[in-house]
């Protein structure tokens, strides 16, 4: 009798330790169902996960640096683009600033050529290659110049001192053989020759300046 009950007694004792273990089997299994349900990735995915982030993260910090060495070679590159552009424009600026002091240059010393010339001519020394400058007017300075061929008249006047311009000699020692139009209105030729010196004359072309008078274009001798 004994010993049934010690045997009944020891299998008891062996289900309520197996049921024990199954129970926590199932509870460990129901936890880690329970944890992939709930939280989704598993420990490892969860790493992977981790370092494709991290991965990610350096991947952006590398197009981040390579887009400023690209801004900044770009900045650098327009800068060049523009320090060349004000190089060039300065550099236009001050050739054309040359041209404009070379011509200045040039003007004055045609002017002072001319009045070189001028004074070289001594009185009642001709003058046949010029250059003849406009002897001036005491005429109405407009465009409406009337030209005159009356002997004595102011407008013939002028036109001898234009003539002087050319031979001179002043129009009191001056014979004049013809005075009279040219081809124009405002145009003249005058033939003259030097008092006391009869066999050389004088052939002159003038021409009207508007505002400024009279002024010999040509001039022969015979």
């Amino acid at each position: 009798m004994r010993s049934r009950y010690g045997d009944r007694h020891s299998k008891r004792k062996q289900n309520i330790v197996l049921n024990s273990l199954i129970g926590i089997v199932l509870a460990v299994i129901l936890v880690l169902v329970a944890n992939i349900f709930f939280f989704g990735d598993s420990p490892e995915q969860t790493v992977s996960q981790d370092q494709q982030t991290a991965q990610s993260d350096t991947n952006e910090e590398s197009n981040s640096s390579e887009d400023a060495v690209t801004s900044d070679e770009a900045d650098s590159e327009d800068s060049e683009s523009n320090n060349s552009k004000s190089a060039d424009q300065d550099s236009t600026d001050e050739e054309s600033a040359e041209e404009d002091k070379t011509k200045e240059e040039n003007k004055d010393k045609e002017k002072e050529d001319k009045e070189d010339e001028q004074a070289e001519q001594k009185p009642g020394e001709p003058n046949l290659e010029g250059p003849w400058e406009p002897v001036g007017t005491s005429q109405s300075k407009s465009e409406n110049h009337a030209s005159s061929y009356d002997k004595g008249s102011v407008d013939w006047n002028e036109k001898l001192r234009a003539v002087e311009s050319v031979t001179g000699f002043p129009p009191e020692d001056m014979v004049v053989h013809w005075l009279g139009g040219n081809g124009g209105p405002q145009k003249s030729k005058a033939t003259v020759s030097q008092k006391g010196v009869n066999d050389t004359k004088y052939y002159v072309e003038l021409e009207w300046v508007d505002e400024k008078g009279w002024k010999a274009v040509s001039a022969t001798k015979k």
